[in-house]
């Protein structure tokens, strides 16, 4: 039988991790593990999580950002052949993991990552389909051109943490979450390196629930304005993969890179280090964005910029 084992960082996130826990512990198809990690919380989360029976809380002495230390200590801990990852904020719906099995159990051995559908939930209650759904996206297995090819589809990342399982082995080999390198974003660089391991099974099957109006949230955070930890890694595939593959990738670096600065732009100028590996002539329009973005006069261009991208696109 697959043997799967839950992870969830903690950091500061009393008033939800319950809500986590108790999703994991509702599963039709049980975990064989549930692994916990302290991330230096200053409330009552850790309590909390120990009040579980079956729940493994194991503890940093160090807060690492985006919870990239925490998930890595806990799959180096794990003895299951499958890691099911689940932020403290977020909840699973009682079928996802017996969904995630039946994926695993579909699937060639070699296949990394596993995907399922998730909604949004914003502040006030309003409610999201994932982008994977919103584009159309059916249940496939994807080859790394293909995961690639989805994400510039869909215009962002066709998983996400909260509803991903994945081979121990392929998360070790693929060198686990990049915690000396991602303040954010990290999530998404692992997930490319994971799809690089083997083929990504994603089906668009709600079973999971990401709420946007969680406390102490990694996405409320400032950005640092510096080129976006994924992209070196894009710029390093990119050495190994035949042309068509290639293309994808710049492709998939220059937008990464624009929506990473249009952010960034919203409080403060752009610097120029951060869209270092930003290649021109594929995007031209939002080049001349960028220069506008790091500019003295940043914030009249980018209005130019942005006003000129909207005129051409309902063209």
């Amino acid at each position: 039988m697959t043997s799967i084992c839950v992870v969830i960082p903690l950091h500061n996130k009393g008033p939800h991790i319950a809500r986590a826990l108790e999703s994991v512990l509702r599963q039709t198809r049980p975990p064989a593990e549930v692994i916990v990690v302290d991330d230096v919380s200053k409330d009552d989360g850790p309590q909390i999580a120990r009040s579980y029976a079956g729940v493994q809380v194991l503890t940093r002495s160090t807060p690492g950002p985006g919870g990239y230390a925490a998930r890595n200590l806990a799959i180096r801990t794990a003895q299951s052949d499958y890691v099911a990852f689940l932020d403290a904020d977020d909840e699973w719906s009682d079928n996802h993991l017996e969904t995630i099995d039946l994926m695993i159990r579909a699937s060639p051995a070699d296949t990394a990552m596993f995907g399922t559908g998730y909604d949004e939930i914003h502040p006030g209650g309003r409610t999201i389909p994932d982008v994977y759904r919103r584009s159309g996206g059916r249940e496939r297995l994807l080859g790394f051109p293909d995961f690639v090819e989805a994400w510039l589809d869909a215009g962002e990342c066709p998983v996400w943490t909260s509803a991903i399982a994945a081979k121990r082995s392929a998360l070790l080999d693929a060198g686990l979450f990049p915690e000396d390198r991602c303040r954010r974003g990290g999530d998404k660089d692992l997930w490319l390196r994971l799809a690089r391991q083997g083929p990504v099974h994603v089906n668009p099957v709600r079973t999971a629930v990401y709420f946007k109006d969680s406390q102490n949230m990694v996405t409320a955070l400032s950005h640092d304005n510096l080129c976006h930890c994924m992209i070196d890694t894009i710029v390093k595939l990119e050495a190994t993969e035949p042309s068509s593959t290639r293309k994808l990738l710049i492709r998939l670096a220059n937008r990464e890179t624009y929506q990473y600065a249009l952010r960034t732009a919203k409080s403060q100028r752009v610097r120029r280090a951060s869209w270092k590996h930003f290649q021109p002539w594929y995007n031209p329009l939002q080049f001349a964005i960028l220069l506008g973005l790091s500019s003295p006069l940043c914030q009249p261009l980018a209005r130019i910029g942005l006003r000129l991208k909207k005129l051409l696109a309902g063209a």
